[in-house]
């Protein structure tokens, strides 16, 4: 019994001698992951900063596998996202390892993936980079003016890039049947919408809507399919538009006054005349220029009856009157009348004081200034009225402009520019441009609103039309004894067409 006991023991060691020496020759397959790094300095947090059309996004990813060291085993793809919601957009840059991308892609920021498959394992491994895209079209002033033939030419000083850059006749190759003389470009304030943003160029036989990031025209670019009654929108011949606190927008158009509400709509459509009163649609001619707040940013604007020789004015919002004009209410004191029975000349806005605008009438050979400011909070308020005193030959003036800072007023008469204190009642021959014809005037109300500068277009009558047009830069001096200007040096550019419109693009 002792004996069977022992061989018992001795067996079941046996076993477990046996069981730790066996080698597992299960299943099992266990293999080294390929891990895949990519280094370069543009990912991570760096922004690039670049211009579509002329710059060339070059990207030569440093690439260490663990394992798998073939190069035929990987697949690559370039991927640009665009982050902005009214472009968007994918685009495949490149499917090779290194990047070498000419950009023409849309100006917006992108989010640039690099994707690396293992074509062994069907893994992807993404690597990413922040691009801040810009175009010679993305910022700088689109100047409207006549090329050879008399017709509309579209020319631009682009700023940006690293240097000044002069853009010439960007919709030559663009086939517009109606396409005729030019009257004014119009640059609407940034929006969400990109329906909203599209710049207008308006001709005597129609305007055009443009898209902001190639300037060419859209799909039904034509300014007859903003309106709800396509049928009743006429030529649309566009002289005036302006926008007031990016919400409302108002345009001359046909010589009539349109004038609508933006806030929630994803476009802008026009509905039927606004210059006539309420529940009488016989419409009055109306000035060619609008008032409205530069500053203040009140919501009414302001024209004049020129039938009635009477301001009237325009407004959006509760217990106003919409989709018509209505007359402001005068009261015993007041510096002026709102019916004062003259002729008008013109109406120009700036920044003076708490925002400032000004009608110019005239009554037989006298002229009279009348200043009102249009407030947010308090509506339109007379500021006074000044018989101009002094002028010189102001009854032949063609072009105007205003001071943002000073009590001064600006013309032109040929080839002479002028400068009248309104407030001094001093009038003065500022500069004679010899050999020049003066074709459009420009105070700078929007871009450089913190000083006061304006832009003189003058054309070169020995030169072909396309390109003999110019303009200059001034600085509006702040004298207590005279009217001074400066010419800002660096911002004189030649070789435009002859120009007539002008506005400033910023995106």
């Amino acid at each position: 019994m002792r004996m069977m006991y022992k061989i018992f023991l001795i067996g079941l060691l046996g076993i477990f001698l046996f069981e730790s020496c066996y080698d597992d020759k299960g299943n099992y397959s266990y293999h080294a992951i390929n891990e895949i790094t990519v280094k370069h300095d543009f990912f991570g947090d760096t922004v690039l900063r670049m211009y579509s059309f002329v710059d060339t996004l070059r990207v030569f990813p440093e690439i260490s596998t663990t394992v798998n060291n073939d190069p035929d085993n990987y697949e690559y793809e370039w991927v640009a996202v665009g982050g902005d919601p009214t472009i968007g957009g994918q685009y495949t840059l490149g499917k090779e390892k290194d990047l070498v991308y000419p950009i023409t892609l849309p100006s917006q920021r992108y989010s640039v993936y690099f994707k690396i498959q293992d074509k062994s394992t069907g893994l992807t491994t993404i690597s990413s980079l922040s691009l801040q895209l810009s175009t010679l079209f993305s910022q700088g002033w689109l100047v409207l003016g006549e090329g050879d033939d008399g017709r509309a030419q579209l020319d631009m000083v682009s700023t940006g890039g690293e240097d000044t850059t002069l853009l010439k006749n960007i919709l030559q190759e663009v086939d517009i049947q109606e396409w005729g003389k030019p009257t004014c470009v119009f640059v609407p304030p940034y929006r969400p919408a990109a329906a909203l943003n599209y710049i207008h160029v308006g001709t005597d036989k129609g305007t055009y809507r443009l898209s902001t990031s190639t300037l060419l025209p859209i799909e039904g670019a034509h300014l007859k399919w903003s309106f709800y009654d396509v049928s009743a929108a006429g030529e649309c011949v566009m002289t005036e538009a302006v926008q007031i606190m990016g919400y409302y927008r108002a345009a001359l158009v046909d010589g009539n006054l349109y004038y609508t509400e933006l806030g929630g709509q994803q476009t802008c459509f026009f509905g039927s005349p606004s210059n006539h009163y309420k529940g009488d649609y016989d419409l009055f001619p109306v000035g060619d220029k609008i008032g409205y707040s530069v500053k203040e940013r009140g919501y009414a604007t302001v024209l004049y009856n020129k039938r009635d020789g009477r301001f009237v004015y325009q407004q959006s919002g509760y217990g106003t009157p919409i989709g018509y004009c209505a007359d402001m209410p005068d009261r015993v004191g007041d510096p002026f009348f709102w019916k004062p029975g003259y002729e008008y000349v013109t109406t120009l806005n700036c920044h003076k004081g708490s925002g400032s605008t000004y009608t110019i009438l005239k009554d037989g050979s006298d002229f009279y200034l009348y200043s009102y400011r249009i407030s947010y909070s308090f509506g339109i308020i007379k500021q006074l009225m000044v018989k101009m005193d002094n002028v010189i030959d102001l009854d032949k003036a063609e072009f105007f402009g205003a001071s943002n800072m000073l009590s001064v007023i600006y013309y032109t008469v040929g080839n002479k520019l002028y400068g009248y204190d309104f407030a001094r009642k001093k009038c003065e021959l500022l500069k004679t441009f010899d050999g020049y014809e003066i074709t459009s005037f420009l105070s700078d109300i929007l871009v450089q609103t913190s000083r006061d500068y304006f832009y003189i277009a003058l054309y070169d009558p020995s030169k072909p039309a396309s390109t003999g047009g110019e303009i200059r830069k001034y600085e509006i001096v702040d004298d207590v004894d005279d009217i001074v200007i400066k010419e800002e040096k660096g911002s004189k550019w030649e070789g435009l067409c002859k120009v007539k419109s002008i506005a400033y693009k910023s995106r």
